[in-house]
């Protein structure tokens, strides 16, 4: 696709990464979390905007997700954790169901070749 491999692992890449997966303060972070303990996404997403300050929130993940799936079909890519969190947002798939599906997916031999 064109991407130079230092984007992903430079800070705007790697470090965004690491940001949404161990910091409460990632809005991603938060959705997911909340998505996990059962909440319902139009309500976490009202939620994070009925602040008294006049910043809107935006977890670019939820409005993003579909687009990569897109991508990833296109371009051959499996991407199953990525593919059953769109499932999740979409209201296809619980994340108790997710869980599950992925834990139970064919184990596969993973190497990279350069």
């Amino acid at each position: 696709m064109g991407a130079k491999s230092t984007t992903l692992t430079g800070l705007s890449g790697t470090g965004d990464v690491m940001l949404t997966c161990f910091v409460n303060l990632s809005r991603n972070r938060t959705v997911g979390v909340r998505l996990g303990s059962g909440e319902k996404l139009d309500d976490i997403l009202s939620s994070m905007n009925q602040h008294s300050s006049s910043v809107f929130q935006v977890a670019e993940g939820v409005s993003t997700a579909g687009a990569v799936i897109a991508l990833a079909q296109k371009y051959k890519v499996k991407m199953p954790v990525l593919t059953a969190v769109a499932r999740i947002i979409d209201n296809e798939l619980t994340p108790t169901k997710a869980v599950y599906e992925l834990m139970n997916l064919p184990q596969v031999c993973l190497y990279w070749q350069y």
